[in-house]
C-alpha cells in the first residue's frame, strides 16, 4: 500500500525542516523539545537541540547536560525502573543514560531518526524509528528482534502487557506479539498515524491524517467507530471519564464520546494547529497550540484561562503537582513552568542558561 501524495509531500517537507533545524547551532531553534518528568526523583528531563538536560522539578535548576549527539534530540526520554534514561537522537543513535547523565550503552543499527520515545517495559525496550523499523532491545541494548512496516514509525507503541500496538505512517496500526514481533493483526485507517494509540479497557483510540479519530477493538483490530475532524490529527487523544479530548492541525479542539465517537463539544480558538496530546486532571483539560498558546478548559468546554509564550508549542503540556510544563520551539526559553490553577509563571529556564550548561559539560 502506498502513502498518498498529499501526505508524503507534507511529511517530506516537515521531515526536511526538522532535519535542518536539528543541525542548527542555536539551541532555541534546534529542535522541537521533548519533556519527561520523574516525580519520584524531583527531576524533569528535556531533550532539545544537541543535548539532554536534567533539571530540578521545583525550580528548573540544571543538574547536568549530556551533549553527545551529532544531529540533535527530538523525542522525549523514556525512563527505566532503575531511573536510567533511554533516548534517541536525530542521527539514529539510541542511548541509555544513567541518572547522572553518563552513557551506559548505545544502539546504532537504525538508519534514520528517532521521532518518538521508546517504550520501556520490564524486560524489553521497544524503539520505533523513521527507517520503518521497530527495534526490540534487551535492557543491555542488544537487538532481540525487529519489525518492519511500510513507512516510517513516528509514534510510540501502546502496550497491554502481551501485545504491542504500533502506529505507522503507512496508514496502519499493527498488533504485534511483544515477545516475538509476530503480526497478529493490521488495520488500515486510510491515513498516516503519527502518534501513540490511547488504550483504554480493550479499545484503541487513534488520531489519523485522514481527518479523523478512530476506535479499534484491541483484540481484533476491528474499527468500532470513526469520527470526523476538520484536519489531520497528529495528537494522541486524551481519555477521561468516557470522553476523548483531541485537537487537529487546523486548530479545532474536540470532546468526543468514547462510546460512539459523537461530538460532545467543539471549540476553534484560532490559535494555530494542535499537535501535542492534551492533558486532563481534576475536571480541567489543557492543550497547546502552534501559535504559542496554552489553554485550560473544563471537561464540559468552559474556558478557564489562556496564556501565550514566545515561540511555538508543538510539545504536549506536561502536568506535575500543581504545575504545567511547556517547552517552546524557536523561543528564548527551553522550558517554562506555570500554575495549573491560573497559568501564572512559576519558573523559566532560558535558552542562554541551557547553552552555558552545555559548554560547561564539555570542559
Amino acid at each position: 500500500m502506498k502513502i498518498s501524495k498529499r501526505t508524503l509531500l507534507a511529511l517530506i517537507l516537515l521531515s526536511a525542516a526538522l532535519l535542518l533545524s536539528a543541525c542548527s547551532g542555536r539551541l532555541g531553534a534546534s529542535s522541537w523539545p521533548g519533556v519527561t518528568v520523574a516525580k519520584d526523583k524531583g527531576a524533569v528531563y528535556v531533550s532539545g537541540g544537541k543535548a539532554v538536560f536534567a533539571l530540578n522539578l521545583a525550580d528548573g535548576g540544571i543538574r547536568w547536560a549530556f551533549a553527545g549527539a551529532k544531529k540533535g534530540f527530538y523525542a522525549p526520554p523514556a525512563l527505566t525502573a532503575e531511573g536510567d534514561l533511554v533516548v534517541g537522537d536525530y542521527g539514529g543513535i539510541l542511548y541509555e543514560l544513567t541518572p547522572q547523565g553518563n552513557v551506559k550503552w548505545q544502539f546504532a543499527e537504525a538508519k534514520s531518526h528517532y521521532v518518538a520515545s521508546p517504550l520501556v517495559t520490564k524486560g524489553t525496550i521497544f524503539a520505533p524509528n523513521a527507517d520503518y523499523n521497530l527495534y526490540a532491545l534487551s535492557p543491555e541494548g542488544e537487538l532481540l528482534w525487529k519489525f518492519t512496516a511500510k513507512q516510517a514509525l513516528w509514534g510510540t507503541p501502546a502496550y497491554d502487557g502481551k501485545r504491542l500496538y504500533v502506529p505507522s505512517l503507512d496508514h496502519h496500526v499493527y498488533a504485534l506479539d511483544a515477545a516475538t514481533g509476530k503480526v497478529e493483526w493490521a488495520t488500515d485507517l486510510g491515513g498516516a498515524v503519527a502518534s501513540q494509540p490511547t488504550l483504554v479497557d480493550g479499545v484503541l483510540y487513534v488520531g489519523t491524517f485522514a481527518d479523523s479519530v478512530a476506535a479499534l477493538d484491541a483484540q481484533t483490530g476491528k474499527v468500532l467507530w470513526r469520527a470526523k475532524t476538520t484536519g489531520w490529527v497528529w495528537s494522541a487523544p486524551a481519555y477521561a471519564d468516557g470522553t476523548l479530548f483531541v485537537g487537529d492541525l487546523k486548530g479545532a479542539f474536540f470532546a468526543f464520546s468514547a462510546k460512539d465517537g459523537s461530538v460532545k463539544w467543539r471549540v476553534t480558538p484560532n490559535e494555530g494547529g494542535i499537535v501535542g496530546k492534551p492533558a486532563v486532571k481534576d475536571g480541567i483539560v489543557y492543550f497547546t497550540t502552534e501559535n504559542g498558546k496554552l489553554a485550560a478548559m473544563t471537561v464540559t468546554g468552559k474556558p478557564q484561562w489562556q496564556i501565550g509564550v514566545q515561540g511555538q508549542l508543538y510539545s504536549p503540556p506536561i502536568l506535575t503537582d500543581g504545575e504545567i510544563l511547556v517547552a517552546p520551539y524557536k523561543g528564548d526559553d527551553l522550558l517554562i513552568a506555570v500554575s495549573a490553577e491560573n497559568g501564572s509563571q512559576e519558573w523559566v529556564l532560558p535558552i542562554k542558561t541551557a547553552e552555558s550548561a552545555i559548554g560547561n559539560s564539555k570542559k
